[in-house]
């Protein structure tokens, strides 16, 4: 059974950080990160977001002390590209590398634009991942109501809304901007190009088909191009290329080895290299002072970023004792009834129970405390800058030092002459080969891109194919909207019933929003959190599943955050009274209940995997039952914990204090 959906696989993720990097390797089907609150499970998905072009990271303490950039290392129907994206500056271009994570120095990358306001080197991130993925680059109305509404890109981000629910989007009333117009309206018309039902689909199809012909032909052409001028240059083949690298690698590592046996020999005890030493020790000792300013920095800056926090916290605490404060005004004289006794009070006795707080002063110190928030930025920037600098000099100095140290061992060869003519041949040696070496890998690159082309247009003649064999199935049967919301209705039906939930009848999918009903009742109008959870994890699923049987545009990858949320599993999450009541009322407190969702989910990607159908699925949850932790065991890729526990790290950043 071949389905051709497109496919995104997320293989890793890593952050580079000050001190280390943080990794985390994925697989096909079920992925799941688990741990207590607090520990930077979110976090993961948030840069996976990031490094597919959101607009930023949710910082906090430990991620900026730590953090530098990212690295996703992504399968895009089966071709292998690294994304690499500073986490300071989302403005910044997005690099991409034609390799995986470990191979980047030996690709050269592309640089593209994060969003559509300035265009990249490359062009637009956006673009590239829709491209890659054989997914039409098309725009579509902003009110398709209206017929001179005007035309607006469906970006890549407007499709990965329904890829990835956070932790707020999970059991969330206002789920996919339902309460947004003019986000609801787009929304919409992306799903139903998710589904193959746009009414344009088939002239954007055939508009793609196009652009895809005309892009092979350029590539043909440039193939051609660069071919002839490295024929006319004789520029050795790729495989000769790397033959020559492998030679030149063995003759520098024996070279290396013969160098090391005659430094042994050679000895360096003379009076007169006592100066030389002493510069040696010099410059080690500026290292240590500087790694010293480092720490220092470093804890002034989290120090900078807690008092950040405290004056958020203090802002907010004031801004709503005004708020209070408007709402209880006692400058009139009244009589009032007691809302609980029924007997009659005056205003001017109850006033004497309350604090007045001058509304001014309020104002002012509110204001104040924003000032030297701004101030506390600006200091954080600096320390930020400062730190910079820092490992700058440290960089500057070490490299002093190694020339100190080489001009050392160079001084102390005059004093022994026999080794002096041998060590300098095997030197000489080992530079000349050194810069063959760095000529040899420049090549390569060179090569590579000839390579690149080459796979590019492999790649781009299969989606013409593909194309191809879509725009004729679309042709020859095109789903209608009603058809396809009733198999994704059938599919939240099974799931619902699977659970179980209570009275699992009337629920489809709206043909007016395209949003789950249950019970022939709209989403929004579910007033239990728990049975919005359940829906809304039904919802994504049958999404994921319908893109697995069906042909569609929806790119075979979910990430759910926390999906205990309202299931009474997470202390984090609470309700209100009426919400919890209806909650207890539905028995959705019960552990069966939470843990047949990843039973669900787990026969369902399993059935899948059998048939050779590529999929992923990312889990994020806080509490995780004994029954899970062993039975789900090898779907966990990273687990946490705030105590000392075996198996366990402190936290995705677990280093941090």
């Amino acid at each position: 059974m071949v389905v051709k959906s497109p496919k995104l696989i997320i293989n890793k993720m890593v952050l580079i950080g000050r001190s280390k990097s943080y990794h985390v390797n994925f697989e096909n089907g079920i992925n799941i990160i688990h741990g207590d609150s607090d520990t930077g499970k979110s976090s993961i998905l948030n840069l996976i977001d990031y490094l597919l072009g959101s607009k930023k990271v949710y910082m906090y303490d430990e991620l900026e002390q730590h953090g530098k950039y990212a690295l996703l290392e992504v399968s895009l129907s089966n071709k292998v590209y690294t994304i690499k994206r500073d986490i300071f500056n989302p403005k910044a271009d997005i690099e991409v590398f034609s390799s995986n994570i470990e191979n980047i120095e030996n690709v050269f990358p592309l640089e593209y634009s994060p969003n559509y306001e300035k265009e990249g080197a490359a062009g637009y991130f956006s673009d590239f991942l829709l491209s890659s993925l054989n997914i039409p680059i098309i725009k579509v109305k902003k009110s398709p109501s209206k017929e001179n509404s005007p035309m607006v890109r469906l970006s890549f981000r407007d499709i990965f809304k329904y890829c990835y629910f956070d932790q707020d989007d999970v059991g969330s009333r206002d789920l996919l901007d339902r309460k947004n117009y003019s986000l609801m309206a787009k929304n919409k018309e992306t799903f139903k190009f998710l589904h193959n039902v746009l009414d344009t689909q088939i002239t954007e199809l055939q508009n793609m088909i196009g652009e895809k012909v005309r892009e092979k032909k350029e590539i043909e052409n440039k193939y051609g191009a660069i071919s002839s001028f490295l024929l006319e240059t004789k520029l050795s083949t790729e495989g000769s290329l790397q033959a020559e690298k492998e030679e030149l690698n063995e003759k520098l590592i024996f070279l290396e080895k013969e160098k090391n046996k005659i430094t042994d020999k050679m000895k360096s005890n003379n009076a007169e290299m006592e100066e030389l030493r002493s510069i040696v020790l010099e410059i080690e000792q500026k290292i240590n002072i500087l790694f010293s300013k480092k720490s220092h920095k470093e804890a002034q800056l989290e120090q900078n970023l807690r008092l950040k926090k405290e004056y958020y916290n203090d802002i907010n605490k004031l801004q709503t004792v005004l708020q209070v404060k408007d709402s209880i005004s006692m400058l009139n004289y009244k009589v009032v009834e007691c809302p609980l006794c029924d007997s009659r009070m005056e205003t001017s006795e109850i006033k004497k129970h309350f604090i007045e707080h001058n509304e001014d002063v309020l104002k002012k110190e509110i204001n104040s405390i924003k000032n030297r928030s701004k101030d506390l930025n600006k200091i954080v920037d600096e320390l930020r800058d400062e730190l910079f600098i820092i490992e700058d000099e440290i960089i500057s100095n070490r490299t002093q030092l190694d020339k100190a140290k080489s001009i050392l061992d160079t001084k102390a060869e005059t004093f022994i002459s026999p080794y002096i003519s041998q060590r300098d041949m095997v030197i000489s040696e080992l530079s000349s080969y050194k810069e063959q070496l760095d000529k040899v890998k420049y090549f390569l690159k060179v090569r590579s891109q000839l390579s690149e082309l080459k796979q590019k247009q492999e790649v781009i003649a299969n989606q013409i194919s593909e194309l191809d064999s879509r725009l004729e199935s679309l042709k020859e049967q095109t789903p209608s909207v009603e058809e396809t919301l009733s198999d994704l209705g059938t599919y939240l039906k099974e799931f619902l019933e699977y659970i179980p939930i209570k009275n699992a009848y009337g629920i489809s999918f709206s043909e007016k929003t395209f949003l789950p009903i249950v019970r022939d009742r709209e989403y929004i109008d579910l007033t239990s959190g728990g049975l919005r959870t359940l829906v809304s994890v039904g919802y994504i699923t049958s999404i994921l599943k319908n893109s697995l049987i069906n042909e569609t545009n929806f790119p075979s990858l979910i990430m759910l955050d926390t999906i205990g949320k309202y299931l009474g599993k997470t202390k984090k999450y609470s309700e209100d009274a009426d919400g919890a009541k209806e909650s207890k009322i539905e028995g959705l407190d019960d552990p069966k209940k939470y843990i047949r969702i990843y039973d669900y989910i787990q026969k369902m990607s399993n059935d899948f995997l059998e048939k050779g159908i590529e999929h992923q699925i990312i889990l994020v949850d806080n509490d995780f039952p004994d029954d899970l932790e062993k039975d789900f065991a090898q779907y966990v890729v990273k687990r946490f914990s705030t105590e000392d526990k075996e198996g366990y790290e402190i936290g995705f950043i677990n280093n941090a204090n």
